[in-house]
């Protein structure tokens, strides 16, 4: 082939390059590829611009009160937002532009009324059937000088009455006969009382009747809630009248 048919053909090549490039653009926006770590900010579109508008205005509208119906879609009522209603208090009536709240009615509490207390009841004690007796059976623990101390008598009178002297022993269930004169010489207390007594071994409430000289075993057994004739225990606490 000839040299003129290779210029021809290269120039044939050329031109067609050179209309190649005149459709292409002239330049082209390179592709932004994003970088690890960074996150696309979205793009909003009209649309979505005109909604978040729309929604911000009736917020807006809202917190004002000034939304009435048909002024904007969604609202249904022309009633004020946010409207706080006070609580009525107990014990009021209902209340106007010219009326004032009622007072609560004060709740009276009831004053118990303090109940007295009883005085303490003294304590009464029998005594014995009054005047002399004129016979008296010896019981344990007694004698004849504590039956003169009891009965106000004199003792020498008491042992003439009974054949009886300083020397003489009379037992239990000896029956005396008491002398309706005379009295006993001098004090016939040998302890004080009313009183209080702890009953020892070999106690009866007789020799302890002795053993106060002027003490009547009856009123020793009333006093502590006692049968007549009952026996007492070794540490028990009698109130001797």
């Amino acid at each position: 082939m000839s040299k003129r048919s290779y210029a021809i053909i290269l120039v044939v090549l050329v031109a067609s390059l050179m209309m190649t490039a005149c459709e292409r653009s002239a330049s082209v926006s390179p592709v932004t590829t994003p970088t690890s770590g960074e996150i696309p900010f979205p793009v909003a579109t009209q649309p979505q611009i005109m909604k978040d508008i729309l929604a911000a205005t009736q917020t807006a509208a809202a917190v004002k009160g000034t939304i009435t119906t048909g002024s904007l879609p969604g609202l249904a009522t022309s009633t004020s937002a946010f409207v706080y209603i006070t609580p009525t208090p107990l014990g009021t009536t209902s209340i106007s532009s010219s009326q004032s709240l009622a007072t609560s009615t004060p709740i009276t509490l009831a004053t118990a009324t303090p109940t007295a207390t009883p005085l303490p009841t003294a304590i009464t004690y029998p005594t014995p059937t009054p005047g002399k007796p004129t016979q008296y059976t010896i019981q344990t623990g007694e004698f004849p000088y504590c039956i003169a101390r009891r009965f106000n008598v004199n003792p020498y009178d008491l042992l003439s009455a009974n054949g009886l002297n300083n020397n003489s022993h009379v037992s239990v269930g000896t029956v005396l006969t008491i002398p309706q004169g005379g009295s006993w010489p001098g004090s016939r207390q040998l302890k004080t009382h009313p009183t209080t007594y702890t009953v020892v071994y070999g106690d009866t409430v007789n020799s302890i009747a002795c053993g106060f000289g002027d003490a009547d075993p009856n009123t020793i057994w009333a006093a502590n809630g006692l049968s007549a004739g009952a026996s007492v225990t070794q540490g028990q606490v009698l109130n001797i009248p």
